[in-house]
């Protein structure tokens, strides 16, 4: 008789409701003939209607639910959890995800048996703008789609690496961990991914999509992508030059444009946030944003 796989389903949140997540996928769990657990853990949340719904989890078979009241940040609430978990496997889920098909599990499973060290599922988008005033991340995330198909990541393993749906082995997690340095929002996962190409790790990416439902409206967006434009520079070193923005910025400094640059992102900047706050957000003016808020954090 073959042994079931041991599994354990990671899920990080903060301030954010995700016990009907953790339901659908014990429900597909207790499907199959793995033996799991389930870990939500709060990341120093402070809403205590979401905290409590989440606690729900608790009477979920094989689930437990970890309040801490500090907020790690990402990268050490995500070691923490995999300090915590039993299985010889993980699977990371962002609590904004939503399950979509009932062949979730089984296709992550299906990978248990192969000479693999982690399996990236991908994520799905919502086919038309969850509200109003999140135009300029849905812009984004649309965008983005066309790298995000299973045979183009695979061709670039390390550089599309996501921890929003991905099964890792726990002996892989513990050896290359997320980096800590990344104590606020951004590049803990594609750091993770570059260490794991130094190290030779077998990455596979799959069609296994979660559905993504974390739209945050521009404003949060905005704020969202300078907190880690700020983290990029605290790891710039091992992380700018293989980054789309950091190409932009290295060409730049070379083309020695980078006071003309910032003279332009100072001058317009109040025109380009009315624009980006709008519901007619542009991406390029995203670009350029981008480009000068990250340039004048060299004179901080």
């Amino acid at each position: 008789m073959q042994i079931p796989c041991s599994i354990s389903i990671l899920i990080a949140t903060y301030n954010y409701g995700c016990y009907k997540l953790a339901s659908d996928v014990q429900k597909l769990l207790a499907m199959s003939d793995l033996d799991y657990e389930i870990i939500v853990a709060e990341d120093g949340s402070k809403d205590q209607v979401s905290i409590i719904a989440n606690h729900k989890v608790t009477e979920l078979p094989n689930c437990r639910h970890i309040i801490n009241k500090e907020n790690k940040g990402q990268a050490r609430i995500l070691n923490y959890l995999v300090r915590e978990a039993k299985g010889e496997w993980c699977i990371f889920i962002d609590s904004d995800a939503e399950v979509i098909s009932k062949d979730y599990i089984s296709k992550y499973a299906d990978y248990m048996k192969e000479n693999v060290d982690i399996v990236i599922g991908g994520l799905k988008n919502p086919d038309s703008l969850p509200q109003p005033d999140a135009t300029l991340r849905y812009k984004y995330e649309k965008k983005a789609e066309q790298f995000r198909t299973a045979e183009y990541r695979n061709k670039h393993p390390y550089r599309h690496f996501s921890k929003f749906n991905m099964m890792a082995r726990r002996s892989v997690l513990l050896e290359i961990p997320f980096d800590e340095r990344c104590t606020e929002y951004g590049y803990e996962d594609a750091l993770m991914g570059v260490e794991m190409g130094k190290k030779g790790k077998k990455v596979f990416h799959i069609d296994n999509p979660l559905l993504h439902l974390g739209f945050d409206d521009n404003a949060k967006f905005l704020n969202k992508t300078e907190t880690a434009l700020r983290t990029l520079k605290k790891i710039e070193k091992d992380m700018l030059f293989r980054t789309h923005i950091g190409q932009a910025i290295i060409v730049i400094k070379e083309r020695h444009l980078t006071t003309a640059v910032r003279y332009m992102y100072r001058l317009l900047k109040p025109l380009l946030r009315a624009n980006l706050l709008s519901t007619h957000s542009n991406l390029r003016i995203f670009g350029f944003y981008k480009l000068g808020y990250y340039l004048e954090l060299d004179r901080r």
